[in-house]
């Protein structure tokens, strides 16, 4: 296995799966370079790597479905015997994440590899793509009622949840664009309802947060919106209200 300096953690959403495989199985992955650092300042964190590419080669039977995180590329290969996947650039004491979602068939009971994870850059400055980092991803498989009822990661449930803003606001956008804004603040009321119920649940105040920015959204959109509904929604939306001005929640904030 190729190590390296670039720090990556995996976190399945669940420590076992039934031994008759799983349609859906979410990978919670962590990746940065070097102590977490706070900007400080107007001070520019400094590239340790350019174009970080993550590789999964797939035992027979997994697939890798989907890839879920900020500014991220997702192809397969053209004969389909691996995944890519493009994760930007890599600066220093800044972490990113990512949820991979793959369907894995029956196997016997008991840890077994699912597939291999090649990492992959290109130093600042130079076009040569250098490998840095191998890992073999590994799941439990059994037949254990008890295993299989134990709940979800808490962090990889979170991730998941919270990562679900960016496309609920935009598609409550579309439903004020269109002139339908009590569509667009249902749409924005019950993902924070969600969000409440989980904050009650977990005493987690990032949902809480979370919660009440979609709640402050929906109040500062629901008025204009309604004000001016007899304009045209596409010449409103481009003078008064952009993707610009959504500020939601980046999940790289999870601890």
């Amino acid at each position: 296995m190729v190590k390296s300096m670039l720090n990556v953690t995996y976190t399945w959403d669940r420590e076992s799966i039934s031994a008759n495989g799983s349609k859906q199985v979410n990978l919670l992955i962590e990746w940065g370079y070097g102590a977490i650092r706070k900007r400080k300042g107007n001070l520019i964190p400094k590239a340790a790597g350019c174009d970080l590419q993550l590789q999964f080669n797939p035992e027979n039977g997994v697939n890798l479905l989907k890839v879920e995180g900020v500014r991220l590329g997702f192809k397969e290969s053209e004969n389909g015997d691996c995944m890519f996947v493009h994760c930007g650039d890599v600066w220093r004491g800044k972490y990113r994440q990512a949820i991979l979602t793959f369907s894995i068939p029956a196997h016997a009971s008991g840890r077994h590899t699912i597939g291999m994870i090649e990492w992959s850059w290109r130093k600042p400055s130079q076009e040569k793509r250098t490998l840095i980092r191998t890992d073999q991803l590994y799941i439990h498989y059994t037949h254990h009622l008890g295993l299989l009822s134990m709940p979800s990661n808490p962090k990889v449930e979170k991730y998941i949840k919270l990562n679900e803003t960016s496309p609920i606001v935009k598609k409550a956008l579309r439903m004020y664009e269109k002139g339908e804004p009590e569509r667009g603040a249902f749409i924005l009321t019950r993902q924070a309802d969600e969000l409440l119920i989980c904050a009650a649940r977990s005493e987690d105040m990032d949902y809480l947060e979370e919660a009440e920015l979609l709640l402050s959204l929906r109040n500062k959109w629901s008025g204009p919106f309604v004000s001016f509904k007899a304009y045209s929604s596409k010449v409103f939306f481009n003078k008064e209200i952009s993707i610009g001005d959504v500020h939601f929640t980046e999940n790289d904030r999870l601890r």
